[in-house]
């Protein structure tokens, strides 16, 4: 009986492993319109993760806004020069639908009342933010080493 288990683990393991192998990567470029200014004010510098959550405004997707998750035990997952909206990021990202949103709040100035549950809007684009955008597709980005 023991084997048994211990035979099926392995195998769900494997096919698991297959899957997310097999699972189709995208790179997308955009400029980031606004950022979760929670996960990037409250990161740690032990062995947790750490998450960066943007929004990108992409041209030639099906979308024009997706959301981003940046995840690392590091305390930095994009460099400082991204968070004006004016340099363009190109990231390889995984489709992960766990994490769509409906309804995003974009803000230009965070204020207690408001800081959980709204992105604060990068610099190029607190003059004209997005229009009232209905759902945001969530992608992960995949982490490589340089």
């Amino acid at each position: 009986m023991q084997r048994q288990r211990k035979a099926l683990l392995t195998a769900i393991a494997v096919a698991a492993l297959g899957i997310v192998s097999l699972a189709k990567t995208s790179k997308l470029t955009g400029k980031m319109v606004g950022y979760d200014l929670m996960r990037h004010a409250s990161k740690t510098t032990s062995l947790e993760q750490n998450q960066e959550v943007v929004i990108l405004e992409t041209t030639g997707q099906k979308q024009r806004y997706l959301k981003v998750v940046f995840s690392s035990v590091s305390t930095i997952q994009i460099e400082q020069k991204y968070f004006d909206g004016t340099l363009p990021l190109t990231v390889d990202v995984l489709r992960d639908h766990s994490c769509d949103e409906k309804s995003p709040r974009f803000v230009p100035q965070v204020s207690v009342d408001q800081i959980a549950g709204t992105y604060l809007l990068t610099d190029a684009f607190k003059t004209h933010p997005p229009a009232r955008i209905k759902s945001l597709e969530c992608y992960a980005a995949i982490y490589k080493k340089k």
